[in-house]
């Protein structure tokens, strides 16, 4: 029975290491410090994890307590082994890393070497600690597993205290809906398709392959030779929405909030009638244009318990795993959204009409239009803005990702014809930003040109045509308000102003001064003199901005 007490007194404290280290502080940790990426509170799920971690500790410490002493050291000296390395991989072995956003990194092979040649080591000095310090070696173990939990409850603590995940407000209330998502109006529409990170160079790999690829987009006119003013998806989006610039000196939530405050873009349509459907990340979406758009749903939608436990576990392996199984627990946070929201069409309690709209998955996007078609509404006019993931959602196989793109379009686009609402609708498909690419303080890439095909009101089965006008995001919201027959002049010219021949200067303000190790640093004023395409026409002015506040990593000047 004294041996019985013991070995749960010990097995108790190992496995609560354990739980607290891998169950509870990593994911509230990184959940905390990256909470405008969620479409939930910590409310809604702190328990789930509580509960998951109290039911580990109870049942391991019992099963501990009942094993043959020899196989209770064995397995306590394991798992406390293992947690070691777990926080000794999060707090010195993956730096800066982006945890986040858990994609796979192509880390060099001597680095996968020397970290697991560091977990190996682990594991050695404890069960050494543990064979030659006998009953030392059990206080030993004991009193730093102790020491875990209160060091990294200390830091929970002061995250809370610090953050306003507990006490704040909560700007994550509310959610993107379906609403509306297929239904447009019979006089006048204007759809957007914003194709994450489509680089003009992307498409020419695939006309290269295809030359008849883009044959199907009858009355459109592509625009290869497009800047974007922005180069990463914040603050793309909420420039587009808004004709906005961002100098990164505001917190994102409040720079979101004010950029449509001082626009009148979107309140203009909402003023003239027109329905507006914004299929973007809501934390891209200003406070108070959210009550005007016909999608955003405010309340809370309750979490799948299980998809909140896989999700969150497999954040926390992330985080804590060696290099070399790291990629074993891929996610993004858009896919956590769309998984641990828990959405029944048949409950009768719910509204058909608000289920999520599930970001970034395109698959799912193309099956709604598939099955659901295009409906036609009492509106006098729809501006649908549509965000998908395209090419972002996976560069390994960027080809496939775009191609879909394309196919979701053209299937979109065959639908309104069957209405006979395509002719008079204007379409545009164009990216947040083009290629970024990151790590220096000099543009690596060179050129940074999002693809840019434009259909007007009125054109319909004339041919594809290429346009080499010099055009740029600046003519993004004239175009728009140029559909709807509404007045454009203060917001500049719509892509149809610019000649082919122009002289024009354009400006790109890149952000993407980022690697791994080390976070955005400064955002660079570019000019481009002539054809975006070619690297020679980016100067530098000589403008530059710290980036004080991003939802990216910022690096410490």
């Amino acid at each position: 029975m004294k041996t019985f007490k013991k070995n749960m007194i010990y097995g108790c404290c190992v496995n609560l290491c354990l739980a607290f280290t891998l169950i509870v502080f990593g994911p509230l940790e990184i959940f905390i410090s990256n909470i405008s990426d969620f479409r939930f509170g910590l409310s809604d799920f702190w328990w789930m994890l509580s509960a998951l971690a109290l039911g580990y500790l109870i049942i391991s410490t019992v099963f501990i307590a009942l094993l043959p002493d020899k196989l209770c050291e064995i397995i306590t000296s394991l798992i406390f082994a293992f947690t070691l390395c777990c926080y000794i991989q999060t707090m010195f072995l993956n730096r800066k890393m982006q945890v986040l956003i858990g994609q796979e990194v192509g880390w060099e092979k001597k680095t996968i070497i020397f970290n697991l040649f560091i977990w190996m080591c682990i594991f050695i000095i404890v069960f050494a600690v543990k064979y030659y310090l006998k009953d030392k070696g059990r206080k030993v173990i004991k009193f730093i597993s102790l020491s875990l939990v209160a060091v990294q409850l200390v830091a929970l603590i002061s995250l809370l205290l610090t953050t306003d995940a507990l006490f704040g407000e909560n700007k994550n209330y509310g959610y993107v809906s379906t609403e509306g998502m297929l239904e447009l109006s019979q006089e006048k529409n204007v759809i957007v398709f914003i194709l994450d990170y489509f680089d003009g160079r992307y498409m020419d790999s695939i006309l290269a392959e295809n030359e008849d690829f883009l044959l199907p987009l009858k009355g459109f006119t592509y625009y290869p030779d497009a800047t974007s003013v922005h180069s990463r998806t914040y603050p793309s989006i909420t420039y587009l929405l808004t004709g906005n610039m961002c100098y990164f000196d505001k917190e994102p939530h409040d720079y979101v909030n004010e950029a449509y405050e001082d626009s009148s873009f979107l309140p203009d349509l909402y003023e003239n009638g027109i329905e507006i459907g914004l299929y973007t990340y809501p934390n891209y979406i200003g406070d108070s244009m959210k009550p005007k758009i016909c999608n955003y749903a405010f309340k809370s939608l309750p979490l799948n318990f299980k998809e909140v436990i896989k999700s969150f576990m497999k954040i926390a392996l992330y985080r804590d795993m060696p290099y070399l199984v790291k990629a074993r627990f891929q996610y993004d946070a858009a896919d956590i959204n769309n998984r641990v929201i828990k959405y029944d069409s048949d409950d009768k309690k719910s509204d058909e009409n608000a289920a999520p709209f599930q970001l970034f998955n395109d698959a799912w996007f193309a099956q709604m239009l598939t099955e659901n078609g295009i409906s036609i509404g009492e509106q006098d006019g729809c501006f649908r803005f549509y965000h998908l993931a395209s090419v972002h959602a996976d560069f390994s196989d960027w080809y496939s990702c775009a191609v879909r793109s394309f196919e979701i379009i053209n299937e979109y686009a065959d639908k309104m014809r069957e209405l006979g609402i395509y002719e008079d609708s204007t379409i545009i498909i164009t990216a947040d930003h083009g290629y970024h690419g990151g790590g220096g303080l000099d543009l690596p890439q060179k050129t940074a040109v999002p693809i840019l095909f434009v259909k007007p009101a009125g054109a319909s089965d004339e041919d594809f045509k290429v346009s080499d006008a010099p055009v740029s995001h600046t003519e993004f919201i004239p175009t728009i308000l140029n559909g709807f027959s509404l007045d454009y002049q203060d917001y500049g010219r719509t892509v149809y102003d610019i000649g082919e021949t122009e002289d024009r200067e354009r400006f790109y303000y890149y952000s993407a001064v980022y690697t791994h190790e080390y976070g955005e640093i400064e955002l660079r004023e570019y000019k481009v003199d002539g054809d975006a395409r070619n690297e020679e026409n980016y100067h530098y002015t000589g403008k530059k901005w710290d980036i004080l506040y991003s939802e990216n990593p910022v690096s410490p000047k």
